[in-house]
């Protein structure tokens, strides 16, 4: 990770520099994207990559999160924890989703290792989260 000095927050939690969210971001597969659904708050799992800053992911037309995450403000979250050694680290992304529409632009995310898990055939669409905040904690032994 970096070589910046080390900050901690009121609760005594490492904070995490931009790069090291960054390359936390870069190397995990699998994250939980937040939205508003209908007025009520939602959570899921979603197969993504990191495309300079932006997150990507894709999903199929008419589903829930297509629906819900339109031009909205939405949350990205990774994590990774060691239960018995209580340890673990936690990036937070907020921003906004919106469909990728440009032919050009899917054609070069088409080259990323985004494969969802399930029906990979209905997830036609590419979706952006352009990361306007990106935070992250880290508890260390």
């Amino acid at each position: 990770m970096s070589n910046e000095a080390v900050s901690y927050d009121w609760a005594g939690l490492e904070v995490l520099t931009f790069d090291d969210c960054l390359e936390r971001l870069s190397l995990a597969s699998v994250g939980r994207i937040g939205f508003i659904d209908g007025g009520s708050p939602s959570i899921l799992p979603v197969n993504f990559a990191l495309s300079g800053l932006s997150i990507v992911f894709r999903s199929g037309y008419g589903s829930k999160l297509s629906v819900g995450i339109a031009l909205q403000p939405v949350c990205f979250e990774i994590d990774s924890w060691d239960s018995l050694d209580h340890t673990g680290w936690s990036v937070l992304a907020k921003g906004f989703a919106a469909e990728v529409i440009s032919a050009e632009e899917i054609e070069q995310l088409s080259t990323l290792s985004v494969r969802p898990w399930s029906h990979p055939e209905l997830r036609e669409i590419w979706v952006r989260i352009l990361v306007e905040e990106l935070t992250g904690r880290q508890i260390a032994p």
